[in-house]
């Protein structure tokens, strides 16, 4: 056996997604080198300067909007979960708890969820936000790789380490069947630190490119329609809201 036949079998890296800090005009760079090739780029101090940095904190989302009813996660797929109790019960009294609750955008919830987001931005606006998810989590907690429509996620606070990969139907067939192969293989229950333990190391084998990142508060990460992303948190807690948005002309 040759020097080389020892790595032969080695899964190649993951590439780091391109971490780009956007001035007040660069919209044409954005959109010229990401948003319409459909590429992945953690946004980095995207959101730092908007209100939500300051102001989003559990007392605050208890006092500003308590009653809203959001989803108590346990496992990794929150697109399931059908537990559902008030925001201002789940911090009380869910202690070890998470919530990702999907809702649609409309005028009700733009009173409190947005008012703390820069509007207009350079990367989305009220014209084209479809749904948003408002979540907090816990250390190892997290999602396993789905897709959807094209989101921005915006952290506040914590870290989580991200990981994705086209699963496009229609350009990308060997991504999406891996990501169907996933959903088969962690059911309801199943939890992302066992995928990052599991399937990490060999991903890279499956897909022809993989990309991760690390996110950190006031970054934004974005994640373009399609694409399979998964995430595991690596801070004691995480803070933020994903916008998703239609590609309206």
């Amino acid at each position: 056996m040759g020097f080389f036949d020892l790595f032969k079998n080695e899964a190649p890296p993951l590439l780091e997604i391109d971490a780009v800090s956007f001035g007040e005009k660069d919209s044409t760079s954005f959109k010229k080198n990401y948003y319409n090739l459909k590429k992945p780029v953690l946004i980095k101090n995207g959101a730092s300067n908007w209100s939500i940095m300051d102001k989003w904190s559990k007392e605050y989302l208890i006092n500003n909007a308590g009653n809203y009813m959001c989803a108590v996660i346990s496992d990794s797929r929150p697109a399931v979960a059908n537990e559902h109790t008030s925001l201002k019960d789940y911090f009380e009294n869910h202690s070890g708890k998470s919530t990702l609750t999907l809702d649609r955008y409309k005028p009700s919830n733009d009173k409190f969820f947005f008012k703390d987001i820069k509007m207009p931005n350079l990367f989305f606006s009220k014209n084209n936000i479809s749904r948003f998810f408002f979540y907090h989590s816990i250390k190892d907690a997290g999602t396993l790789p789905h897709n959807h429509r094209d989101a921005f996620n915006i952290l506040k606070d914590g870290q989580k380490h991200w990981v994705m990969f086209d699963a496009n139907q229609k350009t990308s067939p060997k991504g999406y069947q891996l990501m169907m192969d996933y959903f088969q293989k962690y059911p309801t229950g199943s939890h992302a630190k066992d995928w990052f333990r599991k399937e990490l190391k060999t991903l890279t084998k499956k897909v022809d490119t993989a990309y991760q990142c690390i996110q950190k508060p006031g970054d934004i990460v974005y994640v373009p329609e399609g694409y399979a992303h998964t995430v595991i948190n690596i801070t004691d807690e995480v803070l933020g809201i994903v916008i998703e948005t239609s590609r309206k002309s």
